[in-house]
């Protein structure tokens, strides 16, 4: 993709963050929770190892890890209404 725009691939990762606002692999990461939710939305009782190797996780650990460190709840809690209480945001945090 890089020699088709003509840039480098820092270059598109610097052009990608600035247009976006997220590096392209933090983008990444929060599509495929995106997809798990959309996925987890379709079944009553979400497969969640399923789920996980048809949105691209290595296993089902790996997809509730990286959904924790996202969402600060795994995929079940948070699915169920289950959410982390609210933090206020400021510096450091």
């Amino acid at each position: 993709m890089t020699r088709q725009l003509a840039v480098s691939e820092r270059q598109l990762r610097s052009l990608f963050a600035d247009g976006v606002g997220l590096s392209p692999k933090h983008f990444a990461r929060i599509d495929r929770v995106r997809q798990v939710l959309a996925g987890a939305g379709a079944e009553e009782h979400p497969r969640w190892a399923g789920l996980a190797h048809a949105t691209g996780y290595y296993d089902q650990s790996h997809m509730t890890a990286e959904f924790r460190a996202l969402l600060g709840v795994p995929p079940t809690a948070f699915v169920t209404g289950r959410l982390p209480a609210a933090r206020p945001c400021g510096p450091g945090r």
